[in-house]
């Protein structure tokens, strides 16, 4: 069952002032447990889009965001509830975001996969084992090796993602 509000009057901490609309789901599983979603949007909602904005909107976006920062606490990058507190902090955290980021492009990106693949892995980190054994290849690589001189040369690179 899907209830909204249009319209919400909201005032942030820097006094702008926002109109943004909300949604409230509330949903029984064939399990018998109860499930309550919310969310805020500026997209319009009305009796004829408000399913469409929750779930190709709402619930996309909350695994996506979920996913992100499972990976960023499990795999060995160490996300922890602390990096959202004080200045200092956020400097780590969006380092770690930067990482983690840099880490998906390599995971996912087509030259590695092909890589993994040559030697008889099915992904890149089924080769190294963790995203953070990649990091420290990737970071022991630039500390220890001499890259050839047109590593750093310009390039037109095209990095295509798995969709698996």
């Amino acid at each position: 069952m899907y209830r909204w509000v249009n319209g919400l009057d909201y005032r942030d901490s820097a006094g702008r002032q926002w109109r943004p609309n909300a949604i409230l789901c509330e949903e029984t599983h064939r399990d018998g447990q109860q499930g309550r979603w919310a969310w805020l949007t500026d997209l319009e909602v009305t009796s004829q889009t408000v399913q469409e904005v929750a779930t190709a909107g709402g619930r996309r976006r909350w695994c996506i965001e979920n996913q992100g920062f499972n990976v960023q606490k499990n795999s060995g990058l160490n996300l922890e509830h602390a990096y959202s507190e004080g200045e200092h902090w956020a400097v780590y955290y969006y380092l770690l975001q930067i990482a983690h980021l840099l880490l998906q492009l390599v995971e996912k990106g087509s030259l590695l996969r092909r890589l993994a693949q040559g030697e008889g892995y099915g992904s890149a980190v089924g080769m190294y084992g963790s995203l953070k054994n990649m990091a420290e290849r990737l970071l022991e690589s630039l500390r220890n090796l001499l890259w050839p001189e047109d590593a750093y040369a310009p390039a037109r690179i095209q990095i295509r993602f798995d969709s698996s």
